[in-house]
């Protein structure tokens, strides 16, 4: 210890005559018993960080009075040091680390007469605290900063004599971490100042976010200013530019500054340049968000939206007061001077000077003369634990006492608490630190389009964490549409982040270089979202089908489709039912009647395997009505086929039949060959095999299953189907329609027979319209999406062409047979052209006419084998 004082007296006689030989600091001081030491900042610092720069706010002049008023009401107070009296000592740190050692030199014992310094009062920087409490901490000089926030000035084994009546930044950086937070903003960019202030808050930022979801997307530190340094404003160009590319490729709203005043000055300024207005939001530090909307003149709507986090200190209406009434002619002062020469503030000539805070800057006078209380109340606490023997009185010997034993004042420094005149209850940690309390304000627009920081919230510090409040914003963010298309920014809070958030029935997948960047990736309809994973809602194992709810987080049961549930295919069950019956009645009456005349003029074998092909046919209709079985999909290959062909190939070879025999008449006597029933019926019947066959083929190639069909967003139930082929729908599609084309072609051929023969009218009426039902089903059955309607245009089809022959082909003839009397049968069961005469003749009468004519005998024996048959 007593080699580091050799050393460090050495350096402070160097750093004395260094500092004398370039020019005396000015100094406000008044004497007494004890001296409270002040470091303010009232200039800015120079290009070079060893001369004053600029003036700086009245702000900083009401630093100076506080300390001046806070010694002179303690100096009236008999409870705190009765006995004794303060004076001070205040020297200005131009905001910079090298005047702010030159003046700390002045504190020091070695280079003062008389060793009267108990404590000193500032800096107000960190970097400044740092270098000053290092310097003063030799002679045990307690130093007590009243805006220092840098966390490294926690460590008190570092910085054993340091104490501040604010919180550190730590706090300060939770309160901007709980503001991102509150309003969802998960991607930022940090500005810090390259320096102690800003590197430890950036640090404790990154540590901070950690496991909020909080991504940075650029972090950069910048170096401190210097007139006409090209690199430092190099720097913050390329920082700007930098923060409008990434705006361009992100949703990037929200940037953090943790900077300087000087800085901050020069950042709006070059950003206003590059053309930004409402296009970020800021969240400021204390660095820059204490001194006011005057450090943004000229460029405040580049800044306008700004957020600052700000220590609480409230006015002290007393205080304002003894400074308005400050007197210029008994004021030792030395800095009211330059301070009167600012326009609008005061004149020399005048007595009193306009220094009111109407600048909209923070008054952090009350942590100013919070500062100067805590010293004060120290060192009477430690004056009456070491001055109450009767032997010391408050004489010279106590005085002697209390500055031998100064290492001890940091120890009743920690233990003071007492009202602060503006800001509660003050009180320190056991490493020096004030709790953490800050005001949140935003910059926005005065009603006459002006600027002004308003409070809209506050953060407290509690044993867990923090608590923030925060009002109403009204925010000036600009609209931004993003690469999705996306639009934001209206009345609502904006949005910072990487990318647009996934839709309902979307997962993100994250980026791996940026946890906060994410695509998105579609989820099925089926499937639900669990822990940001598409889940499908059907088992495989057992095959049990769900499907999900309206948020896709749960799965819920669905039923089976049954038959109760499909109304179009209880129609066509019900339709084919009826069908049946009525085709078994007439065949029954076919029966019955067939011996009856028009019975047997209608080739009886033919129109048998004709009724069993309607029969077939509504049983086709009922197979693709039911529930799908395997016994079922096996039916429904093999039924509509043979049923189609049981009705048309009998209509066909009757056509053919009564054209061949007509024609054949004409032309020779003899009849035409292969026209006996047992010959139609073989035909007909060996015709049949075709498709059948056809059937068999496909059924062995691709064997009828049952399948399930997955539920859908339209279709939210399980539906069981038979599985088809293609190939063989298509070839039986085109077997349906070479028969029904065969039966147009002869129907056509036959149009002119006799009015007593011309049953082929009817069965190319039948013809017709069946043609007309395929070719409106077909394309309808092969665009549908759905089995359910696939089968119900099968179905539909059925029901049409079985109830159109049966009614045509066979109702006619019962109704003629009970309705109409035998003698006028024959007007009922032809159609007469549009040339014959309004009165028919018999049939008689046509058997005699015919027998005139060449080939009657051929054409009469021909009829004959058709009536037997």
């Amino acid at each position: 210890m007593k080699y580091i004082l050799i050393v460090s007296f050495a350096i402070c006689i160097t750093l004395s005559f260094l500092s004398t030989c370039c020019g005396q600091s000015k100094v406000y001081k008044e004497g007494g018993d004890f001296i409270i030491g002040g470091l303010v900042p009232l200039h800015l610092s120079s290009s070079n960080g060893k001369e004053c720069g600029k003036l700086r706010g009245v702000e900083s002049l009401r630093h100076v009075e506080a300390i001046v008023y806070a010694v002179s009401k303690i100096n009236n107070d008999t409870n705190i040091l009765d006995g004794f009296s303060l004076g001070y000592e205040i020297y200005d740190t131009c905001s910079s680390t090298v005047k702010t050692l030159e003046n700390a030199l002045s504190f020091l014992p070695p280079l003062r007469k008389i060793d009267d310094v108990i404590g000193v009062v500032g800096p107000q920087r960190s970097s400044s605290s740092i270098q000053a409490t290092n310097l003063l901490g030799l002679y045990n000089i307690s130093v007590v900063s009243y805006l220092s926030s840098s966390d490294e000035l926690s460590d008190s084994d570092t910085y054993p004599y340091f104490l501040r009546t604010v919180p550190p930044d730590k706090f300060q950086v939770s309160a901007i971490v709980d503001i991102l937070l509150r309003f969802n903003w998960t991607y930022t960019a940090f500005l810090y100042s390259d320096d102690t202030y800003g590197r430890n808050a950036e640090e404790a930022f990154q540590k901070q976010i950690m496991g909020n979801s909080i991504c940075v997307a650029y972090v950069n530190g910048l170096p401190f200013p210097s007139v006409g340094n090209t690199s430092y404003f190099n720097s913050l160009r390329g920082t700007i530019l930098n923060l409008i590319e990434l705006k361009k490729n992100s949703l990037l709203s929200v940037v953090i500054l943790y900077i300087h005043l000087e800085m901050a000055e020069d950042f709006f300024a070059l950003a206003r340049d590059e053309g930004i207005e409402n296009d970020f939001i800021w969240i400021g530090s204390d660095g820059w968000g204490n001194y006011g909307v005057d450090i943004l003149a000229g460029y405040e709507s580049a800044a306008l939206g700004a957020f600052t986090v700000a220590q609480i200190s409230e006015p002290v209406p007393e205080f304002d007061a003894f400074f308005q009434n400050s007197s210029l002619s008994s004021s030792g002062n030395p800095w009211i001077s330059e301070f009167s020469l600012n326009p609008g503030e005061c004149q020399l000539n005048r007595t009193r000077c306009n220094f009111t805070n109407e600048s909209n800057t923070l008054a952090f006078e009350a942590l100013v003369i919070d500062s100067v209380q805590v010293i004060a109340r120290g060192l009477d606490a430690m004056k009456n634990e070491l001055c109450n023997d009767s032997a010391i009185n408050f004489t010279s010997s106590c005085k002697e006492v209390l500055f031998a034993n100064r290492r001890l004042l940091r120890d009743h420094l920690l233990n003071v608490t007492f009202n602060s005149s503006g800001n509660g209850l003050v009180a320190f940690t056991d490493n020096g630190d004030a709790r953490g309390r800050y005001s949140i304000r935003y910059l926005n627009l005065t009603e006459d389009d002006g600027y002004r920081f308003y409070k809209v919230g506050s953060w407290s510090e509690t044993d867990a964490t923090g608590v923030l409040v925060i009002g109403e914003v009204v925010w000036h963010l600009k609209r931004n549409t993003s690469s999705r298309g996306s639009t934001y920014y209206d009345n609502n809070v904006p949005k910072s982040v990487c990318a647009d958030p996934c839709g309902l029935l979307e997962i993100q997948i994250s980026n791996f270089v940026d946890q906060c960047c994410w695509t998105c990736d579609s989820c099925e309809d089926n499937q639900i979202i669990v822990n940001n994973e598409c889940v499908s809602c059907f088992n495989e194992h057992n095959r049990t089908y769900k499907w999900p709810d309206e948020s896709h987080s749960n799965c819920k049961d669905l039923e089976y489709l049954k038959l109760k549930d499909e109304g179009g295919k209880i129609v066509i069950l019900l339709l084919a039912s009826l069908g049946l019956v009525a085709d078994i009645i007439v065949t029954f009456l076919y029966i019955k009647n067939r011996n009856k005349r028009l019975i047997k003029a209608s080739n009886r074998q033919l129109s048998c395997i004709v009724l069993i092909g309607i029969f077939l046919s509504y049983l086709s209709a009922i197979f693709y009505s039911t529930q799908p079985g395997s016994g079922t999909c096996v039916l429904r290959r093999i039924v509509p086929n043979i049923a189609t062909t049981f009705i048309y190939v009998p209509l066909a070879m009757m056509t053919i039949l009564l054209y061949r025999v007509f024609t054949s008449g004409r032309r020779t006597k003899m009849g035409p060959n292969f026209i006996s029933p047992r010959t139609q019926v073989m035909m007909a019947l060996t015709l049949s095999l075709i498709p059948l066959l056809w059937a068999i083929i496909w059924i062995i190639v691709e064997p009828p299953k049952v399948n399930i069909i997955e539920p859908s967003a339209e279709r939210q139930f399980v539906e069981t189907v038979c599985v088809d082929s293609t190939s063989h729908i298509v070839g039986q599609l085109f077997w349906d329609f070479g028969v029904l084309l065969m039966c147009c072609f002869f129907a056509f051929l036959a149009r002119k027979l006799p009015d007593n023969f011309n049953q082929t009218r009817f069965i190319a009426f039948c013809v017709f319209s069946t043609l007309v039902v395929y070719i409106a089903l077909a394309p309808a059955y092969f665009t549908s999406r759905q089995a359910i309607q696939q089968d119900l245009y099968i179905g539909i089809g059925a029901v049409i062409q079985s109830t159109v022959v049966l009614t045509v082909i066979f109702g006619v003839r019962i109704y003629a047979i009970y309705v109409v009397s035998e003698e006028d049968q024959g007007v009922v069961t032809t159609v007469a052209t549009q040339d014959a005469p309004p009165n028919t003749t018999s049939s008689k009468e046509t058997d005699r006419s015919e027998s005139t004519q060449p080939g009657a005998s051929s054409k009469k024996q021909a009829m004959s084998n058709i009536s037997h048959a």
